[in-house]
């Protein structure tokens, strides 16, 4: 609390000073997180910190003028700074910080879809007259639906919506969509148990590098981002973030199909279903995947599994690189494929442990994560 206290009169101090300070940007995309100064879709302390020494007129790598006004008064003050860090600490301030900003995307650049939408989604945020949603199946785009829904819908509920008058814009990564609300249901999601779903590639070069990715698959390519036109080409940097001849970023490379595969259940592991986030962070730590690819695979997965009573897992090695063959140019210095294979059970199995290693990360680096519900 003393620390706390410290901060918020340092800020009050320098508020005195740099009250009347405004400052002024680059144009900024139409969505953005309140608060998220520095653009990197979280709030911190960094972005307090990009604030003030935008007001010193000190160079900072990336700002957006819009996400920085987090009291909502119209200008870029220190009281913005104040508000922040406020809302870190859990002391009242503008509650809309941490939050998106009203206008979703802008219609007039959005590209306009002739079709109506429907898709199973995740509930994110609820609000007076519309909420955001993203897909239960991997699909790497975020919604906004305009329309009030009742009260007996909770953010984190699998729903089935239909929407029209939709409009998209890639530019956003992931995603951004909107729509206006017909109709939306409980939601009947099954993984289609012949489907690999959501394997992603992450690209991590020593340096700067164009990578040429291919896919050799014994199956159907059902959807890929960005799209797979006889494999991707793209610039990687060492932190994993790509960039395609368009100029458009993204954090991985996305793809889905249907594997014709004899995948090898004979060991693996039975676990029960409140047990699987545990189970999974230790299973894909053993496997070589780093704190955010193992929140990605998390994220996708553990909605389907917590709930069954017991999930029998089993994670492939030649069965699936067999039926889905990868190659990368230039090579790799070191490649991590994680697949998962996995179906529900009422009773406990009894199954051989599954002993689970992985390769050294070394040089320019290739990982993939994916998985199957398997019947």
């Amino acid at each position: 609390m003393k620390t706390t206290s410290k901060i918020f009169l340092s800020t009050l101090l320098i508020a005195v000073l740099l009250l009347t300070s405004v400052v002024s940007a680059a144009a900024e995309p139409a969505a953005y997180m309140i608060g998220d100064a520095d653009g990197d879709n979280e709030v911190s302390v960094l972005d307090a910190t990009i604030i003030q020494r935008v007001i010193a007129s000190l160079e900072v790598t990336a700002y957006n003028e819009a996400a920085a006004d987090a009291d909502g008064d119209g200008a870029v003050n220190v009281l913005d700074a104040t508000a922040i860090q406020r809302h870190l600490v859990d002391l009242p301030t503008n509650e809309k910080i941490g939050k998106m900003s009203d206008m979703w995307l802008d219609k007039e650049k959005a590209t306009k879809s002739d079709y109506n939408f429907e898709e199973d989604l995740e509930i994110l945020e609820i609000h007076e007259d519309y909420f955001i949603a993203e897909p239960i199946a991997a699909l790497p785009y975020v919604i906004r639906i305009n329309g009030s829904i009742s009260d007996h819908w909770c953010v984190g509920d699998h729903v089935f919506v239909a929407c029209n008058n939709m409009y998209y814009d890639h530019d956003f990564f992931p995603h951004r969509y909107e729509g206006d609300l017909i109709t939306i249901a409980v939601s009947t999601f099954v993984p289609d148990p012949d489907v690999a779903y959501k394997p992603v590639i992450y690209l991590y070069p020593e340096e700067e590098t164009e990578v040429d990715v291919s896919l050799s698959l014994n199956g159907e390519l059902l959807k890929s981002e960005p799209l797979y036109r006889d494999g991707w080409t793209v610039t990687a940097k060492p932190d994993g973030t790509l960039t395609d001849a368009d100029g458009k970023t993204y954090d991985y490379l996305f793809w889905e199909a249907k594997l014709n595969a004899n995948y090898d259940l004979s060991k693996g592991f039975c676990v029960k279903g409140s047990d699987t986030e545990t189970f999974l962070n230790d299973a894909l730590n053993k496997q070589g995947l780093t704190e955010r690819e193992t929140a990605d695979f998390i994220e996708f997965w553990l909605p389907i599994m917590e709930k069954n009573p017991y999930n029998v897992i089993s994670f492939q090695t030649d069965a699936y690189t067999d039926a889905a063959g990868l190659t990368v140019s230039p090579q790799p210095d070191s490649v991590i494929r994680v697949f998962m294979t996995w179906y529900a059970a009422d009773q406990a199995v009894e199954i051989p442990a599954q002993e689970l290693t992985a390769p050294e990360r070394q040089g320019f680096t290739v990982v993939e994560w994916g998985g199957s519900m398997v019947k």
